[in-house]
């Protein structure tokens, strides 16, 4: 099966992408630029899952999905209206131009044989591999054991068994192998205690740096936590956090409405707007079963958001004209919609009430047939609509009665009509 995957070979585009990920791998880039790099990036599945963390057959109930971001009754839920996977395989897929840029060879299964199991060659026959430490802050065996907790799962581990410590420095050295479905096996022992705490939808990104002069390579592995986690865990994402300190959104408590609205649409910053679109759209895969799939809320209308990214918007609950330098870009103030849903839910004409049921403006309440094409005579997905999503909501619903009032005596505002 062909491999979803996002890879970016352009020097400039790898640091644009980094940013707000690690500062220690972009600064080893920037050292040294006389070096090639290709990042490969991938969004962790079921089947990448290790087997300890997850439902390992059709035979065996959901919650033993344990590496998921979801209660047992959400999966239990899920279940009912879709399947749910148990795929046997348990390393992290890559795609093929991953070991050729390695110059590993690819396994494939020899006809007539049920495996090749006794094949592992080792990464590091080709490559030196290296945690990159600086990432790594949410993947240990403490955070994994709050989210258990947090989600009511009761998971028999001995979790003093799993912790993990890091290289001094920005890098850690690791042993990685190769296996027929991809990386990590038993063998790499240090690597599979480090897979207890990579949950379904983290994100999963390498980084081969490949000196031209010495023809040699170095393997970085980044991980990122799936924006759910900051959620059910309580925390801020301080990584983020740092991002938007370092695109000066901390200076919008300063600046007028007309002054945001510049920024926010400013060439420069595109690269957040897309950053923080991307963190939603990794946050709708918790709710699917397909790699890569997202959907709409509101309509569920569904796509693979690697090839159809542009399908989607990343849509302000409470407007970013509004917003303070918390709210701008917090991800509960967002949700990922499909053009038409954000097209009605910025303009303020359909909103969410305290029941998580849509409301329409009175322009479209009665036209069945509308909102029939528009895919919005459905009840909505209502568990993206946490608590922090429904204070948000507060603004939304508060300004969609303002405008209502003005729509019912006629008066047309000219943010409705200016596209």
């Amino acid at each position: 099966m062909q491999k979803k995957k996002v890879i970016i070979e352009d020097v400039e585009k790898i640091i644009e992408y980094l940013e707000g990920k690690s500062d220690s791998i972009i600064e080893l880039i920037e050292n040294n630029r006389d070096c090639e790099y290709t990042l490969f990036q991938k969004y962790i599945t079921h089947s990448d899952i290790i087997t300890a963390g997850k439902r390992n057959g059709k035979d065996q109930s959901v919650d033993r999905n344990y590496l998921y971001y979801l209660s047992n009754d959400k999966m239990f839920e899920m279940e009912q209206n879709q399947e749910m996977e148990s795929a046997k395989q348990s390393n992290i897929g890559m795609p093929k131009e991953f070991y050729q840029k390695l110059e590993m060879p690819i396994l494939e299964r020899r006809s007539g044989q049920q495996s090749t199991q006794h094949e592992h060659p080792r990464v590091n026959d080709y490559a030196d591999v290296y945690l990159v430490n600086d990432t790594l802050k949410y993947f240990n065996i403490e955070y994994t054991k709050k989210v258990f907790e947090k989600l009511g799962k009761k998971v028999n581990w001995n979790f003093e068994k799993f912790k993990l410590t890091l290289s001094n420095g920005n890098f850690t050295p690791i042993e990685l192998s190769e296996a027929i479905h991809g990386l990590g096996t038993e063998s790499d022992a240090y690597f599979h205690m480090l897979r207890r705490n990579i949950f379904k939808g983290d994100s999963f990104i390498c980084l081969i740096k490949s000196n031209m002069d010495t023809h040699k390579k170095e393997l970085y592995i980044l991980l990122e936590k799936n924006p759910i986690f900051f959620t059910i865990i309580g925390e801020t994402n301080q990584l983020w956090e740092n991002y938007l300190q370092l695109k000066n959104i901390k200076d919008l408590n300063k600046l007028t409405t007309e002054q945001k609205l510049l920024h926010k649409n400013d060439e420069k910053n595109r690269s957040l707007q897309s950053k923080w679109k991307d963190m939603l759209a990794a946050e709708m895969m918790n709710y699917t079963s397909v790699e890569n799939e997202v959907f709409c809320p509101f309509t569920y209308i569904t796509a693979d958001y690697n090839n159809l990214k542009t399908l989607y918007r990343a849509s302000h609950i409470k407007s970013f004209a509004d917003c303070d330098s918390d709210e701008a870009y917090d991800i509960n103030n967002g949700l990922l919609l499909c053009a038409n849903a954000d097209a009605l839910f910025d303009k303020h004409l359909i909103t969410i009430d305290e029941n998580k049921e849509i409301v329409f403006s009175f322009v479209l309440e009665h036209d069945e047939k509308l909102k029939q094409l528009l895919r919005l005579n459905n009840e909505i997905f209502k568990s993206i609509l946490n608590d922090e999503r429904m204070h948000y909501l507060e603004f939304h619903r508060n300004e969609f009665m303002k405008k209502e009032a003005l729509r019912k005596l006629g008066v047309i505002d000219d943010e409705i009509v200016s596209e």
